[in-house]
């Protein structure tokens, strides 16, 4: 078996990038860490001693890049190296990139740029789902027909002059006013907003083409759409729902990581958007035994053995203390997908149990959190 290490960007969807971590850790598996900067929270966990170097820039930058994974290489030597997709910016920055990175023995474990950028944009994978049977929310033709409360989406990754914009939820007046300022509305489209329960369809589709799955019901989410910070196991994965997506995926010939949202509106579900990527809840998955990151790693010759994957016996949670109280410093009010904020509070002690990084490896990080 070929000796394989692992390379991880870290400092960006940091969350995940720990959750994977751990998986290594639990698996013995080589790998090395190349921080965001000097500030990179990694630095204060226990896996300092797998940093292997510090980026300069902050913007992604190729010369940097194949330099840092040449020190990598230099310091692990291994037959192959794989680099995690742990994050949006970086994985486009790789596919952008990939016949200057993906020289010898650089693996970069994703499909196409095409077919990446097909699925991650969200206007295309939106009409793709619509033109295949799937429901998305009500599109208006222009930004003036929009009824209050909705959605302006970006329609690509990349916006005006290379700007990166977030969906905006545009719930009121003064709403619409700061989004047009900050923004050209000609980069987005507007949607519906689906009030009602969420969902995240999360799978694995392996380059053999079978299929693991696994879903999460969402609790509290950061202000506009941003990170979940509460979410608990889900069976939402075995509804003919699923069965849409896995559909559509296979054929697409996909294969890879990627978390399906879904908004839960009465009997109706909607598709929200696709993230082919790793994503911020992953410590949910590994904790429920469904860890998706095992599957990868078989599917790309780290692991000898599949994973055995069988039905959790009891229901799993998910919490990030640190993302509700960086919410609550700004004076911004957390979306409640269920429950209310006084259910949340007297619930505190039960969730923490299950917080991201109240663990001895990354306690640091949530004792700074904390301040």
């Amino acid at each position: 078996m070929l000796k394989k290490c692992l390379i991880i960007f870290s400092g960006y969807n940091q969350r995940a990038v720990i959750a994977f971590i751990r998986t290594l850790e639990l698996h013995q598996i080589d790998y090395a860490i190349i921080a965001k900067s000097k500030d990179d929270p990694i630095f204060t966990t226990t896996y300092i001693n797998k940093i292997i170097a510090t980026r300069q820039l902050v913007q992604l930058d190729l010369n940097e890049i194949i330099g840092l994974i040449n020190k990598v290489k230099e310091q692990i030597i291994a037959d192959e190296y794989i680099i995690a997709p742990s994050t949006e910016a970086l994985n486009r920055f790789l596919l952008r990139n990939r016949e200057n990175i993906e020289l010898g023995n650089i693996i970069i474990p994703l499909v196409s740029r095409t077919t990446y950028k097909l699925i991650s944009d969200k206007y295309s994978f939106g009409k793709l789902c619509k033109d295949n049977g799937i429901k998305v929310p009500l599109e208006y033709t222009v930004l003036d027909e929009a009824l209050l409360p909705f959605v302006a989406k970006p329609k690509q990754y990349f916006c005006t002059n290379d700007s990166i914009h977030n969906p905006f939820i545009i719930q009121t007046e003064e709403d619409k006013q700061i989004f047009l300022k900050e923004c050209n509305p000609s980069d987005f489209y507007y949607q519906e907003y689906i009030r009602g329960k969420s969902f995240y369809l999360l799978y694995y589709f392996n380059r053999d083409n079978s299929v693991f799955k696994f879903s999460q019901e969402n609790f509290i989410q950061q202000p506009n759409g941003k990170s979940i910070v509460a979410a608990v196991s889900s069976i939402f994965h075995n509804t003919n729902e699923s069965l849409k997506y896995e559909q559509l995926f296979k054929s697409l010939n996909f294969f890879g990581l990627v978390m399906v949202e879904v908004k839960q509106q009465g009997n109706i579900n909607y598709l929200i958007e696709a993230n082919p990527r790793f994503w911020g809840p992953s410590q949910l998955f590994v904790d429920a035994g469904m860890n998706f990151f095992e599957a990868f790693l078989h599917d790309f010759g780290v692991l000898e053995m599949p994973p055995i994957f069988s039905k959790p016996l009891k229901e799993f949670k998910y919490f990030w203390l640190g993302g509700i109280l960086k919410t609550f410093k700004i004076q911004k009010k957390l979306t409640l997908h269920q429950g209310n904020e006084y259910n949340l509070l007297t619930e505190l002690p039960t969730w923490l149990q299950s917080d991201i990084y109240r663990k001895p490896d990354t306690f640091n990080i949530f004792k700074n959190e904390l301040i």
